[in-house]
């Protein structure tokens, strides 16, 4: 079986890797001006900057969000392995959802492939039935969209994509506005990469692996690499019900510079657990900085959950009945992510 790519020369950034987020964020700006504009279309509650926007149905807002898997599909094809990728594009899209407390409701999917194949469409989509059953929404129906001229690189190609529906009452959003200072910051952990940073993972360990081998701590390259995201919905509704939360994060693209969307005080992450062994492969063979990791990677903290220092404990016996979870800081003035055991600064 081939590499995991044909990269002679690791990269040790995203830059270098070919993602370029300062590009990615002027861009994004340009969509936004767009999305901003056409408020006017509709009663909107807007939460700029935040995970998710609404449409206002009364005392209720209606969200959507949409998302993809990325170049992780590189290595679900290159192994055969496919009947997880559909699990990743749902969690995705839920785990959005959930950082504004909006218990999600409903998917659909978009599937575009190069060729029909039912074995391999059987498999993708079986895995988008399982992240439905994990996150208890049905799956609604979607698109097959066979496109042979746009998917020409390899054969059995296929993208994939979904949009999670969302209905929460209005007066039951958590936007961050209810943060303060010494507020407890919680982290729930992630079940490895998710999906996010393989256009850099897979340069990185095609250095030194084979799709067929193993790591040092005994798993397949593949098996790791494929580890479904996280759906964290149960745990999150879990505790909406019966806790007191002040703000929500799904750790995703850009790392922990995700919690700049919550509030204007800052996060010091003064107890931040040790990183997966798969973060530390990344990191020591790319030779990367703790500053980059942090802003590409979840690090091991797949969801992060900010509830006032009296919920702690019982927010606290409540996750670890679903993941584990531990607390990892807390709420401070300065507009900062600190992350001081691995020399990690963050700044707006």
């Amino acid at each position: 079986m081939k590499r995991l790519t044909e990269n002679k020369k690791p990269p040790s950034t995203y830059a270098e890797a070919g993602i370029d987020l300062s590009i990615e964020t002027q861009i994004l700006k340009t969509i936004n001006d767009y999305v901003k504009k056409s408020f006017q279309f509709g009663d909107v509650v807007a939460k700029e900057g935040h995970y998710a926007n609404m449409i206002k149905l009364g005392d209720f807002g209606l969200a959507l969000t949409s998302d993809g898997v990325g170049t992780k599909l590189l290595v679900a094809q290159d192994s055969g392995k496919l009947d997880t990728i559909g699990i990743d594009c749902v969690a995705m899209n839920v785990n959005d959802l959930l950082s504004m407390g909006i218990p999600p409701k409903a998917f659909v999917d978009y599937l575009a492939i190069s060729e029909l194949n039912k074995f391999q469409i059987e498999q993708v989509i079986s895995g988008i039935y399982k992240g439905c059953e994990l996150s208890g929404i049905p799956l609604l129906g979607g698109e097959l969209a066979t496109i042979p001229e746009l998917l020409v690189d390899k054969k059995n190609a296929f993208d994939i994509a979904g949009t999670v529906l969302g209905i929460v009452s209005l007066d039951s959003v958590i936007d961050g506005s209810e943060i303060k200072l010494g507020d407890s910051v919680i982290g729930i952990s992630s079940s490895g990469l998710h999906s996010n940073g393989y256009t850099i993972v897979r340069k990185i360990l095609s250095i030194k692996y084979l799709l067929t081998e193993s790591f040092p701590w005994g798993r397949e390259v593949y098996e790791e690499l494929l580890e479904p995201t996280r759906i964290y919905v149960k745990a999150i509704l879990d505790l909406i019900e019966n806790c007191s939360i002040s703000g929500l994060a799904h750790i995703t693209g850009g790392g922990f510079k995700k919690l700049f969307r919550l509030t204007n005080f800052g996060f010091d992450l003064i107890n931040f657990p040790k990183p997966l062994d798969i973060f530390e492969e990344i990191r020591v063979l790319g030779n990367i900085s703790f500053q980059e990791m942090f802003s590409i990677f979840n690090m091991g903290i797949g969801f992060v959950v900010v509830v006032p220092e009296e919920e702690e404990e019982k927010a606290l016996q409540l996750l670890n009945k679903h993941f584990r979870s531990v607390t990892i800081g807390e709420i401070i003035e300065d507009s900062i992510v600190s992350i001081p055991e691995y020399d990690v600064l963050f700044t707006r």
